[in-house]
């Protein structure tokens, strides 16, 4: 028993250390840097222009159909915004780009992936320290964030800001933090800074170890989220001390 708990120990220990050296030497190459920005405005209108059609479709009456010429006239135009933005994205991405590998993972409902190529996409990003990937794969890796090996990846990213800084904001989902407060946040893309994005990561993991009450490691993630300025997690937390006083 003993000897399979070293074992445990050691492997999580060498992923730590491991992700923890690549994401403290890595460095973006100018060309993909220079690749993702060209591609950026591409993206933001896409972005844009999809947040504005789920905002439309949310004003609809229950049992009313969007209309098919506003349908078409959104893919002719995210058509003719992927034509020219793909191409840079995608090169950036195969450059170990860790923002644009996140950027084409969110844009998998528009640019189909297999479930590999996501979790792949996602792993290195996060392996080199970029926050928003680690978000994403809850949504598309739901295996994979229950492993031992994606917490060590989530431990080994760096406390303060990264060398990421000029790439956010970011776009997200259905952000955890604000999943109560902002009801705008259930139907749009969410642009959050860094910060912001390791509060919604940290308040998700805490989510997922979520049990009758909280055990010690669900605990450290909530305080981790509202250290960050989550407001749901500052929210349970409040709630903890009232019952305890309470008691």
């Amino acid at each position: 028993m003993l000897k399979i708990s070293i074992k445990i120990c050691f492997a999580i220990a060498s992923v730590f250390f491991i992700a923890l050296a690549n994401a403290s030497n890595f460095k973006i190459s100018e060309e993909s840097e220079a690749l993702y920005f060209k591609a950026l405005p591409y993206l933001v209108k896409i972005d844009e222009l999809t947040s504005n059609l789920y905002a439309a479709r949310d004003q609809l009456p229950i049992n009313e159909k969007f209309p098919e010429q506003k349908k078409q006239q959104y893919k002719d135009e995210v058509q003719a915004l992927l034509k020219e933005g793909m191409p840079l994205l995608k090169r950036s991405a195969e450059d170990g780009n860790p923002a644009a590998q996140y950027r084409l993972v969110f844009m998998s409902s528009i640019v189909q992936l297999s479930e590999e190529e996501t979790c792949n996409l996602l792993r290195s990003s996060l392996s080199n320290g970029f926050t928003p990937a680690g978000l994403l794969m809850f949504f598309e890796c739901s295996d994979e964030v229950k492993t031992l090996g994606f917490r060590s990846l989530i431990e080994a990213l760096p406390k303060n800001e990264t060398i990421y800084k000029k790439y956010y904001p970011q776009p997200t989902m259905l952000p955890t933090c604000n999943i109560f407060s902002d009801r705008r946040s259930l139907f749009t893309i969410v642009p959050l800074d860094e910060r912001s994005f390791r509060a919604n990561l940290y308040m998700r993991l805490s989510v997922q170890m979520s049990t009758p009450n909280l055990n010690e490691e669900q605990l450290r993630y909530l305080n981790k989220a509202a250290e960050n300025g989550c407001a749901e997690a500052i929210m349970w937390l409040n709630a903890k001390t009232g019952n305890s006083l309470g008691g």
